[in-house]
């Protein structure tokens, strides 16, 4: 599953890894585990492609299982896979367990051919479980026209065979990540054309209940929202905010995350503050003892439209805000880069994989979404933070 490159890939990680505050002792062992640079199959529902995206990471049962989306680019198309991976020796090597291919019409009639991404990974009944989106293959602006499902895959075997896609969201609502507090499952989801984030719940995983709005200000262009369960039990949502048609890409105007919270049961959300500065796409949050960081894609305001994946430590007051957030470290990554995945190691160290163009090219944005894409992983020792 891992290669090694060639010297002068070798030196522009070294140099990646030590920008940022802390990063030259905080990111170690930074490596491609799979490489999209320079394939050339075309076959992406049962072989690696050229674009490897959207990663996850969880610890079950001992093991950590990884996952990610591979297909010929970030455009919307059934030629795409998702491939799931176990380690057994604290991710310092996977095996592929299993592949989830996008929807056709031959094997999903009520589907048809549809695009499969976004993956993460939660339990259900006691079996691992994927959460994915299948959206139709058709482009439009902010995905308006995508009727967007929520899907799920359980594995009952721990990862070696995994059952057919099935729907727990209702049409036009794509869940992020799924996060468990008190027996049960939530979800923040976004609508279709990025107009507003709702909390929806579970108790089985697989029935869901719509809840609160979180944030509906269809202006700001809400959308992936990460969840994070505070020690009170009182809720936080980070709402990603692409803003304008000239803010889409993130290399001008407004950078901005909203803040949102709820107090149990979690009927009703306040918003009273934005993280200036940064928007994170593609976040994904984790505790670490009594610290709160976020990994997620930062964006340079710059005509050449250059991306990076961060790691950003929230501070203030933990419990309802005022807020801060402080990048840590900056992890190897140009072009279309981040969704992460994190699973602990142990006291210190954090095991974190992402995606990211072919860092020698440092492509803009709106370009490397068509083109080559990896997978890294790396160990964040927070110790030296």
């Amino acid at each position: 599953m891992g290669n090694d490159r060639t010297w002068i890939a070798g030196l522009l990680v070294a140099i990646a890894a030590g920008v940022g505050c802390g990063a030259d002792d905080v990111v170690t062992d930074a490596r491609i585990i799979v490489t999209g640079d320079g394939v050339l199959e075309e076959d992406c529902r049962t072989k690696v492609c050229r674009h490897n995206e959207n990663t996850d990471l969880t610890t079950f049962e001992g093991a950590i299982y990884l996952v990610h989306r591979t297909a010929q680019s970030q455009v919307l198309n059934h030629n795409c896979s998702l491939r799931i991976y176990r380690s057994t020796d604290g991710g310092a090597s996977f095996a592929l367990t299993g592949i989830i291919p996008g929807p056709t019409a031959a094997d999903y009639p009520a589907f048809g051919d549809r695009d499969l991404r976004d993956p993460s990974f939660y339990v259900v009944n006691g079996q691992l479980a994927i959460k994915a989106l299948v959206r139709l293959e058709i482009g439009s602006t902010r995905d308006s026209l995508v009727d967007t499902i929520a899907v799920v895959s359980t594995s009952p075997d721990s990862g070696a065979t995994w059952t057919p896609l099935a729907p727990i969201g209702p049409p036009t609502w794509s869940y992020w990540r799924i996060k468990d507090h008190a027996g049960v499952h939530y979800s923040a989801a976004y609508e279709d054309g990025d107009k507003s984030v709702k909390l929806f719940a579970s108790t089985d995983g697989t029935t869901w209940t719509p809840g609160a709005t979180i944030y509906d200000v269809a202006a700001d262009t809400p959308l992936e929202t990460e969840l994070v369960f505070m020690p009170s039990g009182r809720l936080l949502a980070l709402v990603r905010m692409d803003g304008t048609d000239e803010e889409l890409l993130g290399n001008q105007g407004r950078l901005r995350t909203k803040v949102c919270w709820a107090m149990p049961p979690y009927d009703a959300f306040t918003c009273p503050q934005e993280l200036d500065g940064q928007r994170l796409d593609g976040p994904v949050a984790f505790w670490h003892g009594d610290r709160l960081f976020v990994v997620a894609r930062k964006h340079v305001l710059e005509k050449a439209n250059r991306k990076r994946t961060a790691l950003f430590e929230l501070g203030g007051t933990l419990e309802g805000g005022p807020l801060t957030i402080t990048e840590r470290a900056e992890l190897p990554s140009a072009g279309d880069t981040a969704y992460a995945g994190v699973a602990d190691l142990d006291a210190d160290h954090v095991l974190v994989t992402w995606y990211s163009s072919v860092l020698v090219q440092d492509e803009p944005w709106a370009r490397a979404i068509f083109e080559d894409a990896d997978i890294w992983q790396a160990t964040l020792d927070l110790s030296a933070l």
